[in-house]
């Protein structure tokens, strides 16, 4: 079973972690066998990542990341569109919005009737759908579907 206080076995190598806690944890490693090793073994493996060589072609970041120095300015050659787009800004993005939306509502003006749509046919207008008599003609009794005139 692991020992509850080997979380704090990487604390220990670093240089820069002193003081009371530093000193109870390296009492402890100093009486428990499983903790040593434990500890061995991070050392070991912390300094066969250290022996590792550097990656081939790294990037040099620091000198990437630097400001150039006061007074100069890095040079940077501007290309003919760079130029030719400088002064335009958000025109040519404006200049599609606003096409595509008359393209919009030229299409939408073509395909929608301007007038009131037509009146239904005449088979369709003698249909009463808010009338007393259900779809299909049938009633659930004989007085209450029909109209005053067909009663009397």
């Amino acid at each position: 079973m692991p020992c509850p206080r080997t979380r704090l076995l990487c604390a220990c190598l670093d240089p820069e972690w002193a003081g009371r806690r530093r000193a109870l944890v390296e009492a402890h490693v100093a009486r428990c066998p499983i903790c040593e090793a434990e500890l061995e073994a991070l050392r070991s493996m912390t300094a066969g990542l250290r022996a590792l060589p550097d990656p081939a072609g790294a990037p040099d970041v620091a000198r990437s990341w630097r400001p150039a120095p006061a007074g100069r300015r890095p040079a940077r050659r501007r290309s003919f569109t760079d130029i030719l787009l400088a002064g335009l800004g958000w025109l040519p993005a404006g200049a599609a919005v606003t096409a595509s939306l008359a393209v919009g509502i030229g299409m939408a003006d073509r395909t929608w009737p301007a007038a009131a749509p037509a009146s239904p046919p005449a088979s369709m207008a003698r249909l009463d759908v808010f009338g007393p008599v259900p779809p299909g003609g049938l009633c659930a009794a004989g007085g209450l579907c029909g109209s005053a005139k067909e009663r009397t």
